[in-house]
């Protein structure tokens, strides 16, 4: 589990670092308004979803409880970027894409890891 926040940090660290490198090298006209919260929000919300999921020890159960927590996650991510367009409506399309590319990182490293971690207790 702590391979896990570790490199969710390096992945968030390594985002925030390729974001600035894009707009230093003008590959975007500008930086998401939203940078910070989206990179923070994103990272702690699977990691708590990570948290959770892991410690479930009941294979039978953990389908139905991955679904019921990714129904959660889209909800509140979906009202995250509903706020955020309202918020900022001119720079809300570099915003919206920066937290559909932090989401779907996010979640396929959260998805790799609890996969291997379904495998490894099939094996036991």
């Amino acid at each position: 589990m702590i391979r896990f926040f570790v490199v969710l940090i390096v992945s968030a660290f390594a985002i925030w670092g390729l974001s600035w490198l894009a707009h230093e090298l003008a590959w975007v006209a500008q930086m998401p308004s939203f940078l910070y919260q989206t990179l923070i929000f994103v990272t702690f919300g699977t990691g708590l979803m990570f948290r959770y999921l892991y410690r479930i020890n009941k294979p039978d159960t953990f389908v139905q409880f991955y679904l019921i927590m990714m129904v959660v996650k889209m909800l509140a991510f979906g009202a995250y970027a509903f706020l955020i367009v309202l918020k900022d409506r001119i720079g809300a399309t570099y915003n919206i894409v920066f937290f559909l590319i932090c989401y779907f990182i996010f979640t396929a490293l959260e998805v790799a890891f609890l996969f291997q971690k379904t495998k490894d207790d099939q094996a036991a």
